[in-house]
């Protein structure tokens, strides 16, 4: 009897080494991951790599330079991580189905985008994923941003960005995003509040901007759409402290202006390209239905005694290409 005891005692040693073996080898988890990735509609796994892996009871996972490359709708997206965390597994047995996920200093790569230095804590449970994630700097095409911060929502309608926080050319904004996936197409709404952008170092994203106006930008930006049009836009931007607007842009003007010094200064202006100091910059536009937008502009300069006030309308086909091309031949 005492013989078989210890034959018993032997076999689980046996087992329990041979368990603890497969959690300690990032081929098991690899091969789950690889599985749980692709049950998600719409996303196709091309790369799952995990160099090593530490379990420790209760139910704790340290996994070390991951790499992942998932395809959604033909784009790329790569994730890579020096260390990624999981605890609390034990929990997600129990009534209370969840657990944690931390990452540091990850690496998040799409299309034309990249997110740099993440840092992201998530409470998982059945339904999604929820928590505060930080990143170093942000990319995407033209556009950068840094020091930002949010909390995330993710789950089977899509995401949600809560109190977004991001510095960019100089300037300090904040908001909110909403992206749903649930019901094709792809539909989003945002509202981005900036205090202190600097219109000059837009210069990457577009020139024809920053030749024809500069100073500091304050105010709010309301969107929504989907993939195919811009459905709504009301943003309120105003210049605090003034700012300089290229000349050239009041040249339709001069012809009504009565023969004063300031006629002059203008004319000369616009002759050499110079801009104009401004002491009220203010410019407003509503709309998107129908891709229909209007609006209005406020513009007062003591330099040449001039105030102007305009109100403006936009037709175009709704998308934020054509928007942004109606801008750009208003500025060149």
């Amino acid at each position: 009897m005492f013989k078989k005891y210890w034959i018993v005692l032997i076999l689980i040693a046996m087992l329990a080494a041979s368990v603890t073996s497969i959690l300690q080898t990032p081929w098991f988890s690899t091969v789950i991951l690889r599985r749980m990735l692709a049950a998600r509609p719409g996303v196709v796994v091309k790369t799952v790599v995990i160099k090593s892996q530490q379990f420790s009871l209760p139910g704790h996972f340290q996994f070390r330079n991951v790499r992942l490359v998932l395809q959604f709708e033909g784009k790329e997206l790569t994730f890579e991580t020096p260390e990624l965390d999981v605890s609390g597994l034990q929990q997600w047995l129990g009534v209370d189905r969840r657990f944690l996920v931390g990452v540091e200093h990850a690496k998040v790569s799409y299309d034309t985008g990249a997110v740099d230095d993440l840092t992201a804590q998530f409470t998982v449970v059945p339904q999604g994923a929820s928590g505060p994630v930080g990143a170093v700097q942000c990319r995407w095409d033209k556009w950068q941003a840094g020091d930002i911060s949010a909390f995330l929502i993710l789950n089977r309608t899509g995401l949600e960005v809560r109190a977004l926080s991001f510095n960019a050319y100089d300037g300090h904004l904040t908001g909110k995003l909403m992206v749903r996936i649930d019901t094709p197409p792809l539909k989003y709404t945002g509202e981005i509040f900036t205090e202190g952008l600097n219109v000059a170092k837009l210069a990457d994203v577009n020139p024809g901007i920053t030749q024809q106006l500069d100073g500091t930008v304050t105010g709010t930006v309301s969107v929504g759409g989907d993939v195919h049009a811009l459905q709504v836009l009301d943003a309120s931007l105003v210049m605090p402290s003034g700012g300089n607007i290229s000349a050239s842009l009041l040249a339709a003007l001069t012809q009504y202006l009565p023969a004063s010094r300031e006629k002059k200064r203008l004319d000369a202006l616009i002759n050499s390209g110079g801009k104009l100091g401004m002491e009220l910059f203010s410019f407003t536009i509503k709309g998107g239905q129908q891709g229909r937008f209007a609006g209005e502009l406020h513009l007062r300069s003591r330099e040449v005694n001039l105030e102007l006030n305009l109100t403006h309308e936009i037709n175009t086909d709704g998308t934020i290409a054509s928007l942004v091309g109606y801008w750009q031949k208003f500025v060149q």
